[in-house]
């Protein structure tokens, strides 16, 4: 079941990325497309995102060639969900490797687009979104760890001190917040302060689960999701 929700997930990233890139900048809200501005760490939502656009002196008739790159992508992508549900777990594998095909052939047709020099430049763009973890540089991206030449004890001894980062970046980000609520606090009269203390009750820290709702499945950490929190990308961090 993981390995079918981690499918659609992936396919879904691509199709709503495309989809964007057929509508043009802006098709699905301010930088374009999903997953928020710069439309995550794929080479085609980076090129949906307007200032990737401008960094690379994209023309118009570039990005024409692209969004008909993202259309046949969609058109390849139909006939790998028919089916999806009812396939059986080697069916999903492959399904799975003919979704990362696809969108590594899709991406080398970039290099008939872009020039040398902009096709770098995007690149380098595209490590440094798949290399930002949580709240910090992530180095657990496969071909950054093949590029660099990593030793897994470099990558333990680099994870153990993300991990110990996190919690000193997470603590720091709390007093702030109390900080930032004890001035706005201050702006109330004491009798709205007294309201406010009464509406709150006393204070209580809840549990984060991890992946959403899970109906009282695991547990998280505690604490707010945002910088430095739980959180994660589609390349694994640090």
């Amino acid at each position: 079941m993981r390995f079918l929700v981690a499918l659609v997930c992936a396919a879904a990233v691509v199709f709503a990325t495309n989809s964007a890139m057929a509508q043009g900048p802006g098709g699905r809200g301010p930088g374009g497309a999903f997953g928020g501005p710069g439309g995550g760490g794929d080479l085609f939502g980076l090129l949906n995102n307007e200032s990737v656009q401008k960094e690379l002196e994209v023309v118009p008739s570039q990005l024409d060639d692209i969004r008909e790159l993202g259309q046949e992508m969609r058109e390849s992508m139909r006939d790998m969900f028919q089916g999806m549900r009812n396939a059986s777990e080697d069916e999903r594998r492959e399904m799975f490797d003919k979704l990362r095909t696809a969108r590594e052939d899709m991406e080398k047709d970039l290099e008939k687009v872009l020039m040398p020099a902009q096709l770098e430049r995007l690149k380098q763009i595209q490590v440094q979104q798949q290399s930002r973890g949580r709240g910090g540089m992530s180095f657990s991206n496969p071909r950054i760890v093949e590029a660099l030449g990593l030793s897994e004890a470099q990558l333990e001894d680099m994870r153990a001190k993300a991990e110990e980062l996190q919690t000193e970046m997470r603590e720091k980000i709390e007093e702030l917040r109390k900080q930032a609520d004890a001035e706005l606090l201050q702006m109330l009269t004491p009798e709205q302060q007294k309201k406010w203390k009464e509406m709150i009750g006393d204070p209580f820290e809840m549990e984060q689960q991890r992946g959403g709702f899970q109906g009282g499945g695991q547990r998280g950490q505690r604490g707010q999701r945002g910088p430095g929190g739980p959180a994660g990308n589609d390349d694994g961090e640090i």
